[in-house]
């Protein structure tokens, strides 16, 4: 089964083609375009340079959140465009499980960590157990020193957010506070098609209508929304 796995979470982006579990072309880039200029045409070069046709895919699968609203919305209404047109199923996996997946059989738990703004990071906590990910702490938005307060035992952290944290605080030596190098800190879409593989296998598949983003918290314009019907 051929896979298209896409990630538009963040600044960076990345796109994988994945035949079952087993990598066949990836591309993860950090650029000045928006994901709405770079998007399809990078889908384009990687299918191209593959050697392989948009019609061979068998199944779509993109980041659900958290991370960008914007770029989350674009790598989702890409994604449901191009899975309808085809009668293509589609799969969404959590953005921080896939960033958690750059340390593969780490003896430490894993926090994936990104930056939330309004001084919070979106976070979880994971444990590997052989070749699969347990969830120790569902994924949240929160502040960071409510999150360090959850920090019981020496743990890895992962990610843009780890910057965040240490903005708000006091970057004091700690034994349970364990840094991943900043190059394994991109999202990587093979990460994505290997837990839709998972998915998959399970029949947790979506059709391109039911699929839909877990932003772990309200938009901007929701919150106005809210406001101005004066609930809350």
């Amino acid at each position: 089964m051929k896979i298209l796995a896409i990630d538009t979470s963040t600044a960076s982006g990345s796109i994988a083609l994945l035949e079952d579990d087993r990598l066949i072309a990836e591309l993860t880039t950090c650029s000045q375009k928006t994901h709405a200029e770079r998007l399809l045409p990078s889908i384009k070069g990687l299918l191209e340079g593959a050697d392989a046709r948009i019609e061979e895919i068998d199944c779509f699968a993109v980041t659900k959140g958290p991370g960008s609203f914007t770029g989350l919305r674009i790598g989702l209404s890409t994604v449901k465009g191009l899975a309808w047109s085809l009668h293509k199923p589609v799969i969404g996996v959590s953005t921080l499980e896939a960033l958690a997946m750059n340390i593969p059989y780490a003896d430490k738990p894993i926090c994936p960590i990104l930056d939330a703004r309004k001084k919070e990071v979106y976070a979880g906590i994971y444990r590997c157990d052989g070749n699969r990910l347990e969830r120790i702490m569902d994924d949240k938005a929160i502040k960071p020193a409510v999150l360090l307060e959850n920090i019981k035992e020496p743990t890895i952290f992962i990610g843009s957010g780890i910057d965040v944290i240490f903005n708000s605080e006091p970057r004091t030596p700690n034994p349970k506070l364990v840094f991943a190098p900043s190059h394994l800190w991109l999202i990587r879409a093979v990460n994505i098609g290997l837990l839709a593989w998972k998915k998959f296998k399970g029949g947790e598949v979506d059709t391109p209508e039911a699929v839909g983003l877990n932003y772990l918290r309200p938009s901007e314009a929701e919150l106005k929304i809210k406001k101005g019907s004066g609930q809350g």
